[in-house]
């Protein structure tokens, strides 16, 4: 008999196959987990190199970070101390001005939270990478200690309003991760142009419902 063609992929679907597909999924992560710890080393062989200039240098420690977090990413590192909010958004603001993006960080105090630091990593970086195709410029800045409140602030044209993209694939990791922690999205235009969005972490009980806009 011949199956459709979708019969792989449809409700019917062999039990069997989501196994396969889960081992298979599994198989991948711990291969790339060989390959980041590969690329740690090679990416820490540059960075001892005596002959690197010292913006070289500081370029290498901000990738030899981001290899550091894909690799807590796949592993699934658990969170063992509070989080230094501010701290951490200061790095990733720096990865992304490093790679030429106009985005900045408000200053202020240290800001201490149970968070997970893949997760807000994650959250924010969606954020502003979202934010710095709208076009303009970007403002990440601690709104927030208690709840926790981060605001990714824009001066392009608007929400949904700017040129094509994935944006719409963000917006729902980032929706699907604030509701994983209990926390809510709330967009709002800016005056006379742009885009807020705030992440309020740990104030509600996990949801189903799609990011609050108004």
């Amino acid at each position: 008999m011949d199956w459709p063609n979708d019969r792989r992929v449809g409700p019917g679907r062999r039990t069997t196959d989501r196994a396969n597909a889960l081992h298979a999924a599994e198989d991948v992560l711990h291969d790339i987990d060989h390959e980041l710890a590969t690329l740690a080393l090679l990416v820490e062989s540059v960075r001892t190199a005596a002959e690197l200039r010292a913006d070289t240098r500081t370029r290498v420690g901000l990738i030899a970070e981001q290899v550091a977090r894909l690799t807590d990413l796949v592993r699934g590192t658990p969170v063992t101390a509070p989080l230094d909010v501010r701290a951490l958004l200061g790095r990733l603001v720096g990865v992304a001005a490093a790679a030429g993006a106009p985005v900045d960080l408000d200053p202020g105090e240290p800001v201490f939270a149970p968070l997970d630091p893949g997760v807000l990593w994650r959250v924010v970086a969606n954020l502003v990478a979202n934010a710095v195709r709208a076009g303009g410029t970007v403002r990440v800045a601690v709104v927030g200690t208690d709840p926790v409140a981060v605001d990714v602030v824009d001066t392009g044209p608007g929400f949904g309003a700017g040129p094509p993209g994935r944006s719409g694939r963000g917006l729902g990791i980032v929706d699907g991760l604030v509701r994983s922690v209990g926390g809510v999205v709330r967009i709002t235009p800016e005056l006379p142009a742009g885009t807020r969005i705030r992440v309020t972490f740990g104030v509600v009980e996990p949801t189903d419902d799609p990011p609050e806009a108004r």
